[in-house]
């Protein structure tokens, strides 16, 4: 494991070989721990939640709500040798008092790019990270023999955001699809209704004509009486 002080040299080394040592940008000396880097909260972020891509630079935080998982992109793009791994490690001030889950994740020899750092929300209520806030600790290995494997993936992991940018549309568009069939199927009840009270209102004026025809008294009566029950009818299929 390399320390403050290894890491330091490595960075310098990086400036004078590119194939060697490891490079942060943008570094700032204060976020070097006796045994790492704190990487920072980044410019985008996503929510499984609500399937949703968040601008954290622009809106200046990203919330977490509870139960909710985050994928936060780091502020700093780390480049490694071959010579050096490394591994990504939760802070004990976001695990123990703000309640959010463990990181534990790798870093491979040869990688260059920005990071993604997954977040669960174990509490009952939001957390807020702000942009450049402390959010993981980097931790560097120096590998005992050169890694030869190839990483194979895309720098900043782009192929993931796309990933997350797909599931964000089809939510999208699944909810669209959802509110277009409560509208319809609002549509046809209204529909039905209006049929059902035009339906009672023919209904009662053919009862009402062909019984005045016969005898005026009855059909007055009936008329009567229809004209008092219409309204509780026409009340009980707008309630339908």
């Amino acid at each position: 494991m390399l320390s403050d002080v290894d890491i330091e040299k490595q960075i310098e080394s990086k400036k004078i070989h590119p194939d060697t040592g490891i490079a942060i940008e943008p570094f700032e000396k204060k976020y070097l721990t006796p045994v790492g880097y704190d990487l920072r909260v980044g410019q985008r972020g996503f929510s499984w939640n609500n399937k949703l891509e968040v601008e954290i630079e622009r809106n200046g935080r990203i919330e977490i709500a509870p139960r909710d998982t985050v994928v936060i992109e780091t502020l700093e793009s780390i480049s490694l040798s071959r010579e050096v791994g490394a591994t990504i490690h939760a802070m004990a001030t976001r695990v123990t008092s703000q309640g959010l889950s463990h990181i534990s994740t790798t870093v491979d020899p040869g990688w260059t790019g920005k990071l993604l750092i997954s977040c669960h929300n174990y509490r009952d209520s939001p957390v807020e990270l702000r942009f450049g806030d402390s959010l993981c600790t980097i931790c560097f290995f120096r590998v005992e023999s050169q890694a030869k494997g190839s990483v194979g993936r895309p720098p900043d992991r782009d192929d993931i955001w796309q990933q997350l940018r797909e599931k964000a549309n089809q939510e999208k568009q699944r909810q669209a699809q959802e509110t277009q069939y409560e509208k319809d199927r609002e549509r046809r009840e209204r529909q039905t209704r209006l049929f059902w009270m035009a339906s009672f209102a023919v209904v009662a004026l053919a009862i009402g004509i062909f019984t005045s025809l016969i005898n005026p008294v009855i059909g007055a009566s009936l008329a009567a009486v229809i004209g008092g029950i219409s309204p509780f009818v026409v009340e009980i299929l707008k309630a339908k």
